[in-house]
């Protein structure tokens, strides 16, 4: 997808910094996940459990996200799982998540994807030619 592009032309030569923010919309299981993934991030593999989910996703709230379905992505993903199973039976990052939502609302983020380039709302999933341009006439102004 354009994400994959994206980080392959810019992110790799360090041209562009992508900050990644939850906005868990979908009910309970999507703030599950949101949490799972900050777990997979303490050990070093958020974008690779984010991916796993993605990839295995199959509709809103139909059980894909239980509890029991998320640490099979973390075993899939090769995380340890003690310390994720620590890591979700603890909430920790439950507050982390809650506040990227909270920013994200007041931001005016009401669907995911939805992205922003300093600052700026730059709406949805478009075609990747399409933030090619926004991103370097961004990186034009900045003068890099």
């Amino acid at each position: 997808g354009p994400g994959q592009q994206i980080i392959r032309e810019y992110v790799n030569n360090g041209r562009v910094n992508i900050l990644f923010r939850h906005f868990p919309f979908i009910g309970p299981e999507s703030w599950r996940a949101a949490e799972a993934a900050e777990c997979a991030g303490e050990q070093g593999r958020f974008h690779e459990y984010e991916e796993t989910v993605f990839v295995n996703w199959s509709g809103q709230n139909k059980g894909t996200f239980s509890d029991e379905n998320l640490r099979i992505f973390a075993q899939m993903t090769g995380l340890s799982l003690n310390q994720f199973d620590e890591c979700m039976s603890t909430n920790k990052y439950l507050a982390k998540v809650q506040a990227d939502r909270d920013a994200a609302v007041d931001a005016g983020v009401n669907s995911t994807p939805t992205f922003f380039l300093n600052g700026q709302n730059i709406g949805g999933l478009q075609e990747y030619g399409n933030y090619r341009v926004k991103i370097e006439k961004a990186l034009a102004e900045v003068g890099n």
